[in-house]
């Protein structure tokens, strides 16, 4: 398994470069930028020499993107996220992970069934661009806090079913897992075989609690169900130079430790 961080600017890309890591995933947030300050930041992460394997958050919450509901303009939203994913594959990206609760939460009184079918055909449409530029697509089940819809591995399984899409493959998150007070095992048992990327942090987010027990619990998890892909830490560290450093150190004795 290959150990990641989440980066939300330039300047964090090359604090990371001096961590033991294998990767590093870019938060969409930060490719939002005009033309000449796009080419300025591929300068400066492909100058940081480590592989950017993967990008989160294809639909930033600041563009206002919505895939369901009465106001849902999947056209805009695809939009978006074509333009992230050739913004992301640019600098060498290959797996997307779809979270983006904002964009997907189903307002009150819309019913659940014309919610589910919107996001399914939103889902094929972001499937067919990502496997047009050899992008693998994954989507993250999220906390009640972020969305009403799609909140365990269970529930995302059970519904991508549903819609026919049985190949689509998740992404799962400890600090996802935990905050709604799932059982991690059970979790990762229902996102078995269809497991396309991972995410941890401190629980909560910002916090010094990792938690080392649940981490490990839910390493061993991914283990035995031959995941082989990335782990990337996606954490609110407020100082990343000083904060980030203890947290890969954590995450690299426990892969080296648990495999």
């Amino acid at each position: 398994m290959l150990l990641g961080c989440v980066v939300r600017s330039a300047a964090e890309a090359e604090h990371a470069r001096l961590l033991p890591l294998d990767y590093l995933e870019l938060k969409g947030d930060m490719l939002c930028v005009e033309a000449d300050a796009f080419r300025a930041l591929c300068t400066r992460l492909h100058a940081v020499g480590l592989p950017l394997r993967a990008m989160t958050s294809p639909l930033p919450r600041r563009l206002g993107c919505r895939v369901v509901g009465p106001d849902a303009d999947p056209d805009k939203a695809l939009r978006v996220f074509r333009d992230m994913c050739d913004r992301a594959g640019a600098l060498g990206v290959r797996t997307v992970v779809l979270g983006s609760g904002q964009a997907r939460s189903v307002p009150a009184g819309f019913p659940r069934t014309a919610a589910l079918r919107q996001f399914g055909e939103f889902l094929r449409r972001a499937a067919d661009i990502c496997a047009q530029r050899d992008i693998l697509l994954t989507v993250e089940p999220l906390t009640r806090s972020e969305t009403n819809f799609l909140n365990s591995c269970a529930e995302a399984r059970a519904a991508l079913d549903e819609l026919g899409l049985g190949d689509q493959l998740l992404a799962v998150d400890c600090f996802h897992v935990v905050s709604e007070d799932l059982p991690v095992e059970a979790e990762l048992a229902a996102a078995a075989g269809r497991i396309g990327h991972a995410h941890t942090s401190a629980i909560p987010r910002g916090t010094p609690d990792f938690r080392p027990d649940v981490q490990q619990r839910f390493v061993a998890s991914l283990f035995a169900d031959g995941y082989a892909g990335g782990l990337s830490i996606e954490d609110d560290f407020t100082d990343f130079p000083n904060d980030a450093p203890a947290a890969v150190e954590l995450f690299r004795r426990l892969l080296t430790t648990t495999a």
